[in-house]
């Protein structure tokens, strides 16, 4: 029996004893790298995305990535023996052999085929249910506990999180399944070829040393050698693509703050200036990526010409034993083929080295964000209590982000139907005392609130929020549902009758909409949710006086049982609130 007839029928054999060792291989390597920075950010990453049900779909999407992968391999070592076969049937003139191995050849090129397009729509099946688990996992921490407005509070803040977390995830993932996928590759190949190849090589003599199967241990020694001189070269690039990722999201926010406040540049007539600041933050960027070149064209000079000067060796240390009759032609075809596959699959991590100097970045990027959700500062916060018909506080300081007091000892009581006003010089807390009765103060203060329930609290800042869709789920966010009637009467109330007709008209309604309007929207939202604490911070300053007069009016008349706490600095409003309070930072009030 020739060897690719051995070869063939011991597959299934070699699949199942493969498939065990490849396991046993992986778990190994997982041991050893199990404590080292890179596979604790790996975890941190990646144990969120599992639970029970979707760990079976990865595990079995993983098996079959490992039986594809293996029959891939076999097929390359079987068309080894093909090309082997038709060589040596040509050197031997036998036509019957020649067609023969012509037909088994082109009968391995198509299962290869079909192999690898199977294995390429398993690829992109992972990846796509991955990507749906992390970044569901991504947008549930980021959004839960109000973390997205807190890591905005924090001094140290994790840089463009929303390029972290939609293109640095979804790298992430392909580079991932890209980088297992060619591990157990290499590792599989190696073995497998490794094993062809010492049949095939000869006896080595080395300065007078005979070493039997030397082909073998110098493919070994030389990549074995050439990788660790390939990460000592591209080291600084782990560095350098972190930093493009960083510079690259900061110049993508820059030219988002531009077209968001568009109108206020064209006042200022400020294009001069935001050119040169964009200008500088693209200078930055190409600095950058004159590094990362620099140090790319080392890196890929020196595998090129590791590639280029070890494609030689087989045959140079093979002839001697074709001149001598010891082997034919179509063992060098086939010598040259093994020691091929095995040096590519030994330099896989030598040549997809700079490729994952970019994947650690990521990697670096995604645990960071992920940390920066999960640490938690915990300052002392003021004792909070729920009561229904009052708001009351006790002796309730604030801190600033340093630690410094902002406001010392506020002693307030509101009770059902009244309206407070707060007022105070520019940056003596007002606003932070908003934040603080909307439990949005994140830096720390102490004394006793007793409040209504949060849920029964609404926040009306300066500039309302207007989401994407139609103008009705923009005045209902985030979750009223008033009926057709009961929407219309508010429009009109708060003389916003012209919008009626655009109720379910979808466009872009945060920047087409006037500040007053803004503000008139942000009022229909607060007579459709009925709130009994009304926490208003200049939510009127774009109005004139007399519509503000008016809202004010409208809000006391419907919700006479609300209480309001209103921030602002117009004389007009006293007379609309039943008491006020003047704020002076650091002093009794």
């Amino acid at each position: 029996m020739q060897k690719w007839q051995t070869t063939l029928y011991a597959t299934p054999v070699w699949l199942l004893q493969t498939l065990g060792g490849i396991l046993i291989v992986v778990a190994i390597i997982l041991a050893l790298v199990s404590r080292t920075q890179f596979a604790r950010q790996f975890r941190h990453v990646i144990t969120p995305c599992l639970d029970k049900k979707s760990s079976l779909k990865i595990i079995a999407f993983i098996i079959a990535m490992l039986i594809l992968l293996l029959t891939e391999v076999r097929l390359n070592v079987l068309s080894t023996f093909m090309s082997s076969g038709l060589y040596t049937s040509m050197q031997d003139m036998n036509v019957t052999a020649f067609w023969q191995f012509a037909a088994m050849n082109t009968a391995v090129v198509l299962l290869r085929t079909f192999n690898g397009a199977v294995n390429d729509f398993f690829d992109q099946a992972l990846a796509i249910k991955w990507s749906e688990r992390l970044n569901r996992v991504l947008i549930t921490k980021w959004l839960a506990h109000k973390n997205y407005y807190h890591l905005q509070m924090r001094r140290y803040t994790p840089d463009n999180i929303d390029q972290r977390i939609q293109q640095d995830a979804q790298t992430f993932i392909d580079n991932t399944i890209e980088f297992v996928r060619g591990m157990l590759n290499s590792v599989i190949s190696s073995l497998e070829f490794g094993i062809v190849l010492w049949g095939l090589a000869g006896v080595l003599n080395v300065f007078g040393i005979s070493i039997p199967h030397g082909l073998v241990f110098a493919v070994f020694t030389f990549v074995i050698l050439a990788t660790f001189a390939a990460m000592w070269i591209g080291n600084p690039l782990i560095q350098y693509n972190y930093e493009n990722e960083r510079l690259n999201g900061d110049y993508r926010y820059s030219l988002i703050r531009v077209r968001d406040h568009a109108e206020s540049v064209a006042f200022y007539h400020g294009e001069t200036v935001e050119q040169q600041r964009l200008s500088q933050c693209f200078a930055d960027i190409i600095r950058n990526r004159w590094r990362i070149a620099r140090q790319s064209v080392g890196l890929s000079g020196f595998n090129d010409m590791f590639s280029q000067g070890i494609q030689l060796l087989p045959i140079i240390l093979q002839a001697p034993r074709l001149f001598a009759g010891q082997i034919k032609i179509g063992d060098i075809q086939q010598t040259v083929q093994a020691f091929a596959r095995l040096q590519k699959a030994l330099s896989f991590f030598r040549l997809f080295y700079e490729q994952f100097t970019a994947y650690r970045a990521r990697l670096e990027r995604l645990s960071g964000f992920l940390a920066s959700i999960e640490t938690d500062p915990h300052p002392t916060q003021p004792e909070r209590q729920i009561v229904s018909g009052s708001l009351k506080l006790s002796q309730v300081a604030l801190l600033r982000p340093n630690g410094e007091i902002l406001i010392d000892n506020i002693n307030l009581n509101v009770k059902n139907g009244e309206s407070l006003l707060i007022k105070g010089v520019s940056g003596c807390g007002k606003t932070s005392l908003l934040r603080l009765l909307a439990n949005l103060w994140t830096h720390g203060g102490s004394g006793c609130i007793c409040a209504p329930d949060l849920r029964e609290t609404m926040f009306v800042p300066q500039r309302a929020y207007v989401p994407q869709g139609s103008l009705k789920e923009a005045i209902c966010y985030p979750d009223l549902s008033p009926d057709e009637d009961t929407l219309r009467r508010a429009l009109n109330d708060c003389s916003l009758a012209h919008l009626v007709e655009h109720l379910h008209k979808v466009k872009d309604w945060q920047h087409i909409l006037s500040p007053g309007e803004l503000q008139r929207i942000a009022f229909v939202r607060v007579l459709l949710a009925q709130p009994k604490l009304i926490l208003l911070d200049e939510s009127t300053a774009a109005l004139d006086e007399p519509t503000e007069t008016a809202l004010y009016q409208l809000i006391r008349k419907t919700l006479p049982e609300s209480m309001i706490v209103s921030v602002g600095h117009r004389s007009t409003l006293e007379a609309l609130h039943s008491k006020s309070v003047n704020i002076v930072g650091g002093c009794d009030c």
